[in-house]
């Protein structure tokens, strides 16, 4: 099978996920729950500016979170195909990865050693599901899948590798999700007038939320694909 047709994909799905995280995701929630520091009047006129607020801070937010995994994907593709042992892709793919890149600065090194370690496994158990497949000669996602594993394998994968926010909910004090809202980005000459006041917003929590949810849909929705094709 095509790396091309593995990574189409793949795409679709994450690109799935983000339109529902997106659904589910609540910057009021957010901004309600996570601010730090002083900014009360700032916070009041974003709250009424939700859809500004969206436009210029969560979408590219999660478009900057669906591009690190399409590239972390890259590399994980890159060690399926390859006959080396995943260690050889640890810097890599932990640079590469969205979740990885928010792991607390003041994380004990003992425990980011083992969040670190978890992450890569389910990598490398990823890269393991799809070696058949992208070895497959078939050119068809769901030919091959037919062709290199049963309906339960196919069901392991979307139930394991599909549930995007585990890691959060595994080890939810090991990750700080977080942004820089600039009011004049989102308010105009309204935040000119409030000093172009920068507030931090903390917002794992919520994302945590959103994901699940929306990671609930994406795995139902694959596992009647798959109940569809195998049937």
């Amino acid at each position: 099978m095509t790396r091309e047709a593995v990574v189409e994909g793949f795409e679709e799905v994450i690109g799935k996920a983000i339109e529902e995280s997106m659904s589910e995701f609540s910057m009021t929630r957010a901004l309600q729950n996570g601010v730090r520091g002083p900014g009360g009047a700032a916070v009041d006129q974003l709250l009424n500016n939700s859809r500004r607020l969206n436009r210029r801070v969560v979408e590219p937010e999660l478009e900057t979170y669906k591009q690190r995994t399409f590239d972390q994907f890259s590399i994980i593709l890159d060690y399926a195909e390859s006959d080396d042992d995943i260690e050889s892709y640890r810097e890599d793919i932990l640079g590469a990865g969205a979740f990885e890149n928010e792991i607390r600065e003041d994380l004990p090194e003992d425990r980011r050693e083992e969040v670190e370690d978890y992450m890569l496994a389910r990598h490398e158990a990823l890269g393991d599901q799809l070696r058949p497949l992208v070895r497959s000669p078939e050119t068809d996602f769901w030919t091959a899948a037919e062709a290199e594993m049963d309906a339960e394998t196919a069901r392991e994968l979307v139930e394991v590798h599909f549930a995007y926010a585990k890691p959060l909910r595994e080890y939810p004090e090991a990750f700080e999700l977080s942004t820089t809202v600039n009011t004049s980005d989102v308010l105009g000459l309204f935040g000119s007038l409030l000093g172009g006041t920068a507030i931090e917003v903390e917002y794992t929590d919520e994302a945590m939320r959103a994901l699940s949810l929306a990671e609930e849909r994406v795995i139902e929705d694959a596992k009647a694909d798959i109940e569809e094709f195998f049937e």
